[in-house]
């Protein structure tokens, strides 16, 4: 492992936002400050300024970091699906895999935390990571398309709820799996694998969004997925070159 003195800057930007996103985790944008974010990456406060003029230049870097390769690919993975029942089936699979599928790597894990921490805070992280071209409010947005086509195609049934609000709730179920699972014993025992568990959840918010029993299982059986009821293993997320497109 290379020692600071040793560092390119490239190297040394990259082993600053690593660092201080985990300062942020823990204390939040407000209540850290500059003098510590220099100690916890072991530089002093002028080369740390040297690199980012500014906490919020820094705090804006670490959230770019963050989101801008993985808005890159959900953003294409989105465009690649054509509003249908079976793009709405996929879509809210591919979402309850990525997030319950396996355990986030440490990486992951902090990234999240920092997003909980935000939402604990003044909101700006997880606001931006809403905002973010590929991010929710844009799955959000693909949602509604699916559920006017499923509707269209009599695999959805029309609900008091909005398009809009019931995919929220999808979105935010899934969250809130998601937080169960950041520690590293998940602080819940659902008493399924969690390959059903993925199932069972992909179900219980297609169901919640309105979308019929028949429909659902006509898309799962195409798309290799096991109905909940059963204990066979739910297939893992198809991938971006076979999402249905058509």
């Amino acid at each position: 492992m290379k020692t600071p003195a040793k560092m390119s800057s490239e190297d040394r930007r990259t082993a600053i936002i690593r660092t201080a996103r985990r300062v942020f985790v823990e204390k939040g944008f407000h209540r850290t400050t500059t003098r510590e974010l220099a100690e916890a990456v072991g530089v002093s406060e002028a080369l740390l300024f040297k690199h980012f003029p500014s906490k919020e230049a820094l705090y804006s870097a670490i959230q770019m970091s963050c989101f801008k390769e993985e808005g890159s690919r959900v953003s294409q993975r989105l465009e690649a699906l054509r509003p249908s029942t079976e793009s709405l089936v996929w879509l809210v699979r591919d979402l309850v895999s990525r997030v319950l599928g396996k355990q986030p790597d440490e990486d992951r894990r902090a990234f999240l935390r920092l997003i909980l921490r935000s939402l604990m805070d003044e909101g700006e992280f997880a606001r931006l990571g809403l905002s973010r071209q590929g991010g929710p409010s844009h799955s959000i947005q693909k949602v509604e398309e699916c559920l006017k086509a499923a509707r269209a195609a009599g695999d959805a049934v029309e609900g008091p709820v909005s398009d809009s609000v019931g995919g929220w709730c999808a979105h935010h179920v899934i969250c809130g799996f998601m937080m169960h699972f950041l520690p590293l014993a998940p602080v819940i025992d659902y008493g399924i694998p969690r390959e059903e568990l993925v199932n069972q959840v992909s179900w219980f918010c297609l169901r919640g969004m309105g979308l019929t029993e028949e429909a659902i299982g006509r898309c799962y059986q195409s798309q290799g997925a096991s109905r909940p009821e059963t204990t066979a293993a739910c297939s893992a997320p198809v991938d971006a070159a076979s999402s249905p497109s058509d």
